[in-house]
């Protein structure tokens, strides 16, 4: 018997839009797919004939953005009431620690898709992500690769590890960081909550577990209270168990000192800088401009609290500008955010830049805007920042498939799942109110 010849390639051509590379601008320029890959991208005039195609109708593509860090189990926190919170300590205790203490494995479900359509609707193709859910440890990051994968996502993920629940506890999440196994799709840090809830006990036991070449994504002086309470030492302790590896990933560093950034920068690890968390939680600010100035490798996410980068991007712009009270700070700084962001996919995934190239996977954001003033390599952040930032996305395409279209979701049943995380919801927040 013969063997069934394989199915032709699926190729076809986006056109009649401007196109970000991620390091230069094309016009006149067609991105040719083929299946989950970029085949190529051609002068317009250079596609065959009969080339199937999608008129993007002058709008801007860019490559899909990268999410430096999210916490998808924030996701139906939504609209939850909680005692008043005077500090960072209370918001920790009255919210989000009753929240991952309730979360069941369907709660860990729904979240995940939720946030998965939230990255659609904004472009974003891959995030890493960040998770608690003490109520269902176990298997809790299968869960969440099933459905981001699912969604199109490519995804890194992790789970906290703190002393806040007791060992029992702390043995789980250490023991769900080492088996879960990657994925061509999904791959993995190892996660730790924030130093001041972890023991040298606990993180003697991480350090012997984590494989060296492995790296540690960690919340690291989002509040003071994170260096206070680790006697002001707080990077000399997380060296001293090796948490500052080159593959690391450390979170917020607001309360950082310039010695401290300059250890971030020696040690290679990437600092995530995620603003309008920060601000929400009253926390302080990232120095963008002097950190940068130090040499460290910023990155940027939103910390669950939303999944749209370029409203991330804007917010760290601003907030650098409003920090210096200098209108001449923050464009470079938030340009060279962008490009080390977008790096990270090429940090976790063979076939991914974070950038549009060929022979790459077609992670592609069409956003609803089109460019009303000349567009260049020179200006293309400017466009960014100022026009396209306030825009909607058009469409989504992650790995080669169009997963979100003009408010319609393929990869996930939107009105199914709304309604599911309704009614998972109002269980939690009883749950959380004991």
């Amino acid at each position: 018997m013969n063997a069934m010849s394989a199915p032709p390639p699926v190729r076809r051509a986006l056109v009649n839009g401007p196109i970000f590379t991620g390091t230069q601008v094309l016009h006149d320029h067609a991105l040719v797919l083929e299946d989950t890959r970029i085949a190529d991208i051609v002068p317009r005039a250079a596609l065959p004939p009969k080339q199937a195609w999608l008129d993007v109708d002058g709008r801007l593509m860019v490559p899909g953005f990268v999410n430096a860090h999210h916490h998808a189990y924030s996701a139906l926190a939504t609209g939850c009431a909680c005692a008043p919170s005077a500090d960072f300590m209370a918001v920790l205790e009255n919210l989000w620690w009753k929240l991952d203490a309730a979360l069941t494995t369907d709660d860990t479900r729904l979240s995940a898709r939720w946030t998965a359509l939230q990255c659609l609707q904004h472009g974003a193709t891959m995030l890493v992500d960040h998770h608690a859910s003490y109520g269902a440890i176990r298997g809790s990051l299968q869960v969440l690769a099933e459905e981001f994968e699912c969604a199109g996502l490519s995804a890194v993920l992790c789970f906290e590890v703190s002393d806040r629940h007791g060992p029992a506890a702390t043995a789980s999440a250490i023991e769900e960081n080492v088996t879960f196994l990657p994925t061509p799709r999904t791959n993995k840090l190892f996660g730790l909550h924030a130093a001041f809830t972890l023991g040298d006990a606990t993180l003697a036991q991480v350090r012997a577990a984590a494989p060296p070449d492995e790296g540690f994504h960690i919340h690291c002086a989002e509040d003071a209270l994170d260096v206070t309470r680790n006697h002001n030492a707080l990077l000399a302790r997380l060296a001293a168990f090796d948490i500052l590896r080159p593959a690391s990933l450390l979170v917020h560093g607001v309360h950082l000192t310039d010695a401290e950034l300059q250890a971030v920068a020696q040690a290679g690890c990437a600092l995530a800088h995620c603003p309008d968390s920060n601000m929400h939680n009253g926390v302080g600010a990232l120095d963008l401009v002097k950190a940068h100035a130090l040499g460290v490798r910023v990155v940027t996410g939103t910390d669950g609290m939303h999944s749209n980068m370029l409203k991330s991007y804007k917010t760290a712009y601003q907030l650098a500008r409003h920090l210096h009270h200098d209108p001449r700070v923050g464009f470079a700084e938030t340009l060279a955010m962008y490009h080390a962001t977008q790096a990270l996919a090429a940090r976790f995934f063979a076939d991914s830049t974070g950038r549009l190239a060929q022979g790459m996977r077609a992670d592609i954001a069409v956003l609803d805007y089109r460019p009303h003033t000349p567009l260049t390599d020179d200006n293309i952040w400017g466009h960014l920042l100022y026009g396209a930032a306030e825009a909607a996305v058009h469409a989504t395409i992650a790995g080669g498939e169009l997963a979100y279209q003009a408010g319609v979701c393929t990869t996930i049943d939107v009105p199914a799942m709304t309604a599911a995380c309704h009614a998972a919801a109002a269980q939690l927040w009883q749950r959380m109110r004991g």
